[in-house]
């Protein structure tokens, strides 16, 4: 009676041993439900370095776990991520790195631990989220307020932080729409501000801003989902750590470069916004799998995870702008 007691006990330390088994063996265990192309498509980002724990884990935790209170179980997140090819002990040190960093805090509950985004580690994503979740970008209608704003030396540009600006060659910087209170912050620096309309932007600026570099890394993004996006993956799981890899690749994109008015992209608009239809699409195919999976597998300190406050299917559609 005392050792079925004993086991009765360990239940859940058991469930964890099975959730967290090293990589090999989960590969064993799930190689009939990984597709090829989803196995491709993996094997492609580790070969390019896209695939670190840490940068996954926020990745995760911003799409998937802050919709659902922000509370989730280290042993979750090892699952999604041991899909990946991550193991258990480099999602245990990506966690006490971002934890080290003040990105993330540490729950116990017993032997188990269970994580949360702080302050400074929601504050990136949720600055980045309207970026990368808003539906495709149009053309202004009307005419825009400008102001080219024109630095004495480099230096005055230095920690610059300016809504709805974005830094030219030559000490300059350009606005659109400018705030009162951003022209004000820029004279202060002893800025020479010009305030107008421009209905023709130069190709050098257009160039500057969209190098071919990004249209480029654009196509590759779209290329790389290609496969899965044909046949997206009816397992749960599967369905999940597809759309977290599609999330931290889109995001990673978008982070390289700021974010920009529809009319300083010229044709890099309808690259981008091709593309943003595509990630949208395969996003909303994916949802409903991967949501089932959180909502059945997905762990909390106080149980299971919660709904999502706001359903993901919102998400790059003109509702998920108006929210």
């Amino acid at each position: 009676m005392a050792l079925l007691l004993t086991l009765a006990n360990m239940l859940p330390e058991i469930k964890i041993m099975f959730d967290t088994c090293n990589i090999s063996a989960k590969s064993v265990l799930r190689s009939g439900v990984m597709s090829k192309s989803l196995d491709t498509l993996i094997r492609r980002l580790r070969a390019d370095g896209s695939l670190k724990a840490w940068s996954l884990i926020i990745t995760f935790f911003g799409d998937s776990i802050v919709p659902r209170g922000g509370n989730v179980s280290a042993s979750t997140v090892q699952i999604v991520l041991a899909e990946m090819g991550i193991g258990a002990g480099a999602v245990r040190t990506a966690f006490s790195r971002l934890a080290s960093d003040g990105w993330v805090e540490r729950q116990k509950n017993g032997r188990r631990s269970y994580y949360q985004l702080t302050e400074q580690g929601i504050k990136p994503f949720a600055q980045a989220s309207r970026t990368i979740y808003s539906p495709v970008q149009s053309l202004p209608a009307d005419a825009s307020q400008w102001s080219l704003c024109l630095a004495q030396d480099a230096s005055k540009l230095q920690s610059l932080t300016v809504a709805d600006s974005v830094t030219l060659p030559n000490r300059s910087v350009l606005l659109l729409n400018p705030s009162e209170e951003s022209i004000a912050k820029l004279r202060k620096r002893g800025m020479l501000c010009v305030v107008g309309q421009c209905d023709d932007i130069p190709e050098w600026v257009i160039e500057h801003l969209c190098p071919e570099d990004w249209r480029q890394q654009i196509k590759t993004l779209r290329s790389m989902f290609n496969a899965v996006a044909l046949k997206p993956p009816k397992d749960p799981l599967a369905a999940l750590v597809v759309r977290t890899l599609l999330v931290h690749q889109w995001r990673r994109l978008l982070l390289r470069y700021p974010p920009l008015p529809a009319k300083l992209k010229g044709e890099a608009l309808d690259i981008e916004n091709q593309c943003r239809e595509f990630i949208g699409q395969l996003y909303h195919q994916l949802s409903t799998q991967a949501e089932n999976w959180l909502s059945e597998h997905g762990a909390a300190i106080n149980g299971a995870l919660p709904e999502a406050d706001q359903h993901p299917l919102h998400r790059f559609t003109q509702r998920y702008v108006e929210n």
